[in-house]
């Protein structure tokens, strides 16, 4: 019996990695107590949850045998997701946050086929609308919801 690498593995394989960074670069922070947590608990536990996720889809890959599409890496919409990073950057500071995400879905959205703007959209403001109450409401972080570009 040959083992193969299939799309699972290789994704759970992904989430580790990522994921055993993440708890690495955690190391350095202090956890706090569990009355007052620390900086460095919240990413250690994101950290710890991807990795069980990332064993759980390397270990459900599937078994059969049959032949799976060959992997490929669509380099054409790679631009387009590094460009919607960029433009969230660019808008967060002057726009804020909900403008920041609904353009950063906007740009992200064009990567995917068939491209339905309007459906893009909705995301992103439902997507930006969720962000600022649980970051900005939530989480009390000092970046405004609706920037100065907008006279707020």
């Amino acid at each position: 019996m040959t083992a193969r690498l299939n799309r699972q593995i290789l994704a759970g394989l992904l989430f580790v990695s990522i994921g055993a960074a993440f708890l690495i670069g955690s190391f350095d922070l202090s956890y706090g107590t569990w009355r007052k947590i620390g900086p460095g608990a919240f990413p250690a536990l994101i950290a710890v949850l991807l990795i069980v996720m990332g064993i759980i889809v390397g270990l459900s890959a599937r078994k059969s045998g049959e032949d799976e599409a060959p992997l490929r890496l669509y380099s054409s919409n790679l631009p387009v997701i590094i460009g919607a990073i960029v433009v969230f950057g660019l808008v967060i500071r002057g726009g804020g946050l909900l403008p920041a995400v609904f353009c950063c879905c906007l740009v992200s959205s064009f990567a995917s086929r068939p491209l339905r703007p309007v459906k893009s959209a909705i995301y992103g403001l439902a997507l930006g609308a969720a962000c600022s109450l649980a970051f900005v409401k939530g989480l009390g972080m000092p970046v405004s919801i609706i920037g100065p570009w907008f006279g707020f």
